[in-house]
């Protein structure tokens, strides 16, 4: 059956960052399903929003709000209540639903409030009941259905606009065509603008990676899963609380899909490709071609200390002798400092200060004197080991290189992934196993140490590690 109450929401805003930009104009249009079948409007609400900053020149060339008109506007504290009013007991309804729902929850949020209700968005709506047309925008809406709109972009004229559209299906469109369309648009994640849901259809619901292209086929993300289709639309539902989903959901135009024979064939292939592509929102993983590394040396008087090294490549025979391995020189010097405060460790020693004489932690009772010979070094040099400990990569805790087994679950075939002191080798397919050529490159990496670390950790991998013998050349 038809929803009985819908309230039709459109917000205008400083811009599209939801934990920085906030909402300067919302308009409401609440309708309710009368005896007759019929909707009719019960309440509204229009109300420019003061957001307590200057209102950005693009967004006034785009609505026509100036700072000057919001200047004397109530705060969204002051409207939130005739806001829930207005709401209540309704389905919310916008167009690219997404972007007015996380932008509601999220001026809420700052009132330590909780905004949750059932939505869902018109250009869903829209796709579902008119899969002919190419484009969905609102625009493409007031042209196609003939709709009035005496300002565009202002949020009560815009939220009319969605009204009127209903009005039209609802007229024009077969009832239980329409509630199947509704319930539709209610169950599924949000398809954003720019994408077609036929992508979303097609996309296979087995392991690898999926990268999300934006204009002129700009690497937006990359991100890897067990189930691509099921994380793939994980990204256009929930509480749209995040600042990366929201842009994302924004641009992304293409997905391009890499399936793997499982989950550590994904691990791999995510890793690598975001080194390569340097994907917009992937800031984790995007480093650059340098690391920091920590060795171990001694000064004249026997202490322990730091040769601070930056490399583009390690070694795996070099690990042995590497103290700690981080990303920037900052890093680096923070973690340094951290040691000599939690360890009682000397900065002078450490080459974080060029003092001639005693350290100043001496002076504040937080050095034990190591930089005047005051304390010995065997004791000092025991509390350096301990200070590192957790930062140096473990050792390799196999008798020599391993085979890991994945089984692809659409071909059935399966993958072996070589692996030597935490470095990965390459895969081999089953059918190669045998001659399979026994000389690799020993490079150290950094993520893929991490990766290893965690997932060779789990008990259910252990069980599909083969031990790898490769003949002598």
């Amino acid at each position: 059956m038809l929803p009985k109450r819908l309230s039709f929401l459109d917000i205008e805003t400083t811009g599209t960052r939801l934990t920085y930009d906030r909402i300067i104009e919302v308009g409401i249009i609440t309708i309710e399903l009368n005896q007759n079948n019929q909707y009719e409007i019960i309440k509204t609400f229009n109300s420019l929003v003061n957001p307590n900053s200057c209102i950005p020149s693009d967004i006034t060339n785009i609505t026509g709000i100036t700072t000057e008109d919001v200047s004397n506007a109530p705060s969204f504290r002051e409207v939130s209540v005739d806001i829930l009013d207005c709401l209540d007991a309704s389905i919310l309804v916008a167009h690219n639903v997404r972007f007015d729902y996380g932008f509601l929850k999220h001026e809420f949020s700052r009132l330590e409030k909780t905004f949750s209700m059932k939505h869902f968005c018109t250009v869903k709506l829209s796709r579902k009941l008119f899969p002919r047309h190419p484009h969905h925008n609102l625009d493409a809406l007031i042209e196609r259905f003939n709709i009035s709109c005496q300002r565009r972009h202002r949020a009560f004229d815009d939220a009319n606009v969605l009204f009127s559209f209903f009005q039209y299906i609802h007229k024009n469109v077969n009832q239980e065509e329409l509630v199947n369309a509704i319930n539709s648009a209610l169950k599924k994640p949000s398809t954003p603008i720019k994408l077609s849901e036929e992508i979303l259809n097609k996309l296979p619901e087995s392991p690898g990676v999926y990268i999300f292209y934006g204009l002129s086929d700009i690497p937006l993300y990359i991100g890897k899963s067990i189930n691509i289709k099921e994380r793939v639309l994980s990204h256009f539902a929930g509480d749209y609380l995040s600042f990366t989903e929201m842009k994302i959901a924004q641009q992304v135009e293409s997905i391009e899909i890499i399936q793997t024979s499982g989950e550590l064939g994904a691990l791999f292939t995510e890793s690598t490709l975001i080194k390569k592509l340097k994907p917009l929102y992937n800031r984790k993983l995007r480093r650059s071609q340098k690391l920091v590394v920590l060795k171990e040396t001694f000064t004249q008087q026997g202490f322990k200390t730091v040769m601070v090294e930056e490399v583009e490549k390690i070694s795996a025979e070099d690990l042995d002798k590497i103290l700690g391995i981080f990303k920037t020189k900052k890093q680096t010097k923070d973690f340094l400092y951290e040691a000599c405060e939690k360890y009682l460790l000397c900065p002078k020693i450490l080459g974080l200060e060029n003092f001639t004489d005693s350290c100043f932690k001496l002076r504040l009772g937080k050095c034990k004197g190591a930089c005047i010979e005051k304390e010995k070094a065997v004791l000092y040099n025991l509390r350096f080991t301990l200070a590192f400990m957790e930062r140096k990569i473990r050792s390799w805790p196999f008798n020599g290189a391993i085979l890991y087994e994945e089984n692809n679950p659409t071909t059935g075939e399966k993958e072996y992934f070589l692996i030597d002191k935490w470095c990965y080798l390459g895969s081999i397919k089953s059918k190669d196993l045998d001659e399979c050529n026994s000389k690799y490159e020993y490079i150290f990496d950094l993520d893929t140490y991490k990766i290893l670390t965690s997932f060779l950790s789990r008990t259910k991998n252990q069980n599909k590690i083969k031990y790898y013998l490769p003949e002598k050349t």
